[in-house]
């Protein structure tokens, strides 16, 4: 129905503009003719452009480009957010590869969006499949997006409001990352007595931050440390452009779900950061992309790495590698930072929550349990303490995929999202029967 009130409108318009005198300097007739539609659109629903617009567009793709995702949608085998994520990432896209890739991801679902992979889960898969489907769409979709950068500020009607700053990924990680600092060095109390959730402490020190720039007052001071998330993941074989992986994405982390970030971009990237100064984590896979060990390496050489003097620097260190369980409930650092890097967020079904903000969970309570990388998981609070109280169960496996019963008896299946290099159609990836140029046995590194 949206998509025929569109087109209606969409042809009114043109009449109507091919009717009158073009004006100098005005937008184009294309751009005129959507504000058009929205401005229709907006009315006729009572609702607002925002919506309107997303509306449009999502109707537009799914009637003339994706019919095939709008029956599975009616048939009830996918839900609206999965649709808007498979319209909106194929954008960037011509109409027969948008289609390649909406042949490749419908099988996946079952008879229900909750047979599939969470939405979060589906959203990364679609993004892989449209790299491999044009390896240049995720760098035109991070310049439109980038081109996109802004603040932009509302009320809520109930004495707040909201800001929002869109921009470069990192750049939004670090602002994170600093104000996470600060929040845990403020006091736990308020000025009227009452405790401050982490939460509250957050926005709290990012308006004081800005109340102190306004009124020219010193500002806040962070010790420099060295950040244990991993920040950019990519294959070896991207980062020394050969090999089967040479071609496949790399990934940001930090903000919950995993970015993908296109090969070129990833390895320059990956450079830059190297030569400033940055540390180098290696990450030693099976031939299925299963994280074994992780090797911290202090410095690179001068000249930057190469593949034999990357090589050469990890085999120096596995005699040394710390063990990947310990004495006691607290995990070391190392098992800290092997839990993290093979599961970049909460292992709760659909959670956002970044792995760097959420507690590391014993799936068998400690001490019946060990403090082992194959007992324990990232699990935010909210869904830990779910855990704890018995509203929930879960079952880990040594590959982090965890099983999760409800209350009600419904299973969910999270796994750790596959390593760049071992998504399904990349470089190594076996677990789907496909076979590389190196065989099965040999140790991948990131």
């Amino acid at each position: 129905v949206a998509a025929r009130f569109a087109a209606r409108v969409r042809a009114e318009a043109r009449l109507e503009l091919a009717s009158g005198a073009r004006v100098s300097g005005r937008p184009d007739d294309e751009v005129v003719i959507d504000s058009a539609v929205i401005g229709e659109v907006t009315a006729a629903l009572g609702t607002s452009q925002y919506d309107a617009g997303r509306l449009v567009d999502l109707a537009d793709r799914l009637v003339g480009v994706l019919p095939e995702t709008r029956t599975a949608l009616e048939q009830g085998r996918i839900d609206l957010p999965r649709a808007q994520a498979l319209a909106q990432a194929t954008a960037v896209l011509s109409d027969d590869d948008a289609r390649r890739v909406q042949a490749q991801l419908l099988p996946g679902p079952g008879a229900a969006p909750w047979d599939g992979s969470s939405p979060r889960a589906w959203k990364e898969r679609v993004l892989r499949v449209v790299h491999r489907v044009d390896r240049d769409a995720v760098r035109r979709r991070r310049e439109r997006a980038m081109a996109d950068r802004c603040v932009r500020a509302w009320p809520n009607g109930d004495g707040t409001a909201d800001l929002l700053i869109r921009g470069e990924h990192t750049d939004v990680v670090m602002a994170e990352q600093v104000l996470s600092d600060l929040a845990a060095r403020a006091p736990e109390t308020g000025p009227d007595g009452q405790p401050r959730s982490v939460a509250q402490r957050r926005a709290d020190v990012f308006f004081d931050t800005l109340r102190r720039i306004r009124d020219g007052q010193p500002l806040p001071a962070l010790a420099i440390r060295r950040e244990r998330e991993i920040g950019l993941v990519l294959h070896a074989d991207t980062l020394f452009g050969d090999g089967p992986a040479a071609h496949d994405p790399g990934e940001l982390r930090g903000l919950g779900s995993p970015e993908p970030v296109e090969a070129a971009s990833a390895a320059q990237l990956a450079r830059e950061q190297i030569a400033g100064g940055a540390g180098t984590r290696v990450l030693l896979t099976d031939a299925y992309g299963t994280v074994r060990h992780l090797v911290r390496l202090s410095s690179a050489p001068p000249a930057g790495w190469t593949r034999e003097s990357l090589v050469q620097a990890v085999r120096g260190t596995l005699p040394t590698l710390p063990p990947l369980w310990v004495e006691g409930y607290s995990p070391t650092g190392h098992i800290a930072d092997h839990v993290r890097a093979r599961s970049p967020r909460c292992t709760a079904y659909a959670c956002p929550r970044a792995a760097r903000r959420c507690d590391l969970d014993h799936d068998e309570p400690w001490p019946r349990g060990p403090t082992a990388v194959h007992n324990l998981h990232p699990r935010c609070r909210r869904h830990h303490e779910l855990k704890t109280r018995r509203l929930l169960r879960t079952r880990l496996a040594p590959d982090g995929t965890l099983a999760t019963t409800m209350l009600t008896g419904v299973t969910t299946i999270t796994r750790p999202p596959p390593l760049p290099g071992h998504g399904a159609g990349e470089g190594y990836a076996h677990a789907r029967g496909e076979r590389s140029a190196h065989g099965t046995g040999e140790v991948d590194a990131h």
